[in-house]
């Protein structure tokens, strides 16, 4: 076992007795933030595509600390499917931690994982991927996607490796308390110094109103409210768990929407710049080709077909959507969640509105006759784990 995992326990005379040795919060936190990363990186063995955790038992404190400097993942958008693999899994209940018999109990993840692959997509674009003008759009993207995955997985995590774990040690989660290797390599991550200081933030989840600006992955109301919902569903019978995970659901997506990406990215002027000047592009193609159009028609200049303008700056534009399959795009609306036209994205309310209402989709998928379907989506990008990095 690695130094700083020993536990030391006084022991008596009697033979075939047994002392507790408990690991402190700051090792359980340690090992958490490790087995985030360690599915971002390229040097670490793999099984059936995921990080290798073999060597570990169905206890925390039998997982080892990794000694050396890790290499990360550098393209987004394969960070992104490998960040969809690892919500996949743990939703799924397929780690080490895991106990399949309370699937569903994580029930955030499942959306996370649909809505990190969407990510993917957008950075997947060509003119995301390699235009210029795009380049703050697919940087906010990456890293948003990166330091939630930082700060919510391990939650999950920690939860896993008992309720009463996470109880006592929830407070005390502190990115600067790591043990010394886990914090030198968290540290090596993309954006890590200028993103570290803003995740999280807290804020009133109904409004998004910023009560304390927190960071180093500091515990929250709203992160306490998401897994004593967890509790609840776990000790709920088969009848009440949908309506429990659904409000987790709501609980943990105002803590990724309001407490991480706002202050991380949607706060961010160049963001900003770049949000503003795409739903300006969309008014403006829209309302020139619908003005001109009539204008001629008018004086017998036009036939309408100037209105075919606004398709073409709208190809050029991502889509605000969540496809709620493992392909990228869907022309099943039963499977896709669309944004409001010109949906002000930065605006915490409004885009929770629009959250709420493709997490509802999720939810009427996973309770109904879809939810194998839906399982079987998962499991298929449950397998994007080791997949190779492009850059």
């Amino acid at each position: 076992m690695a130094e700083n995992l020993k536990a030391t326990g006084t022991t008596n005379p009697q033979p075939n007795t047994c002392v507790d040795a408990k690991c402190s919060c700051d090792v359980i936190w340690s090992l958490a933030q490790q087995f985030a990363m360690r599915h971002l990186v390229t040097h670490a063995p793999v099984h059936q595509h995921m990080p290798d955790y073999r060597e570990g038992d169905p206890h925390v404190s039998g997982t080892q600390v990794e000694k050396g400097a890790p290499a990360f993942v550098s393209d987004p958008e394969v960070r992104a499917r490998r960040i969809a693999a690892a919500y996949a899994r743990v939703f799924l209940e397929d780690f080490h931690l895991g106990d399949k018999n309370k699937i569903g109990r994580f029930y955030w993840l499942g959306l996370g994982a649909f809505a990190s692959k969407q990510v993917a997509a957008t950075l997947a674009l060509w003119r995301v991927k390699y235009g210029a003008r795009w380049s703050d759009l697919r940087a906010g993207l990456g890293r948003g996607n990166l330091w939630l995955f930082n700060d919510v997985l391990p939650w999950f995590y920690g939860y896993a490796a008992g309720a009463d774990t996470f109880d006592m040690c929830a407070q005390s989660r502190d990115s600067r308390n790591f043990v010394d290797q886990v914090a030198t390599n968290f540290s090596r991550q993309k954006s890590h110094a200028e993103s570290i200081g803003k995740v999280p933030y807290e804020i009133d989840g109904d409004t998004g109103v910023k009560k304390a600006k927190l960071g180093y992955l500091k515990c929250t109301p709203l992160v306490l409210d998401g897994f004593q919902k967890v509790s609840k569903w776990e000790d709920a019978p088969e009848g009440q768990r949908a309506r429990i995970a659904f409000n987790h659901l709501l609980a943990i997506a105002m803590h990724e929407q309001g407490e991480v990406l706002q202050g991380l990215i949607y706060d961010d002027p160049s963001f900003q710049w770049w949000l503003n000047g795409q739903r300006s592009a969309l008014a403006t193609s829209d309302d020139t080709a619908i003005n001109a159009s009539v204008s001629g028609m008018q004086y017998g200049l036009s036939d309408g077909s100037d209105i075919a303008l606004s398709p073409v700056i709208r190809a050029l534009v991502p889509s605000l959507q969540l496809v709620l399959t493992d392909e990228d795009t869907t022309n099943n609306a039963e499977f896709r969640s669309d944004a409001p036209d010109r949906l002000v994205l930065q605006d915490y309310q409004k885009r929770m509105a629009w959250i709420k209402d493709a997490a509802t989709k999720y939810h009427g998928l996973m309770k109904g006759d879809k939810r194998q379907t839906m399982l079987d989506y998962l499991s298929n990008i449950r397998n994007w784990g080791d997949m190779p990095d492009n850059s």
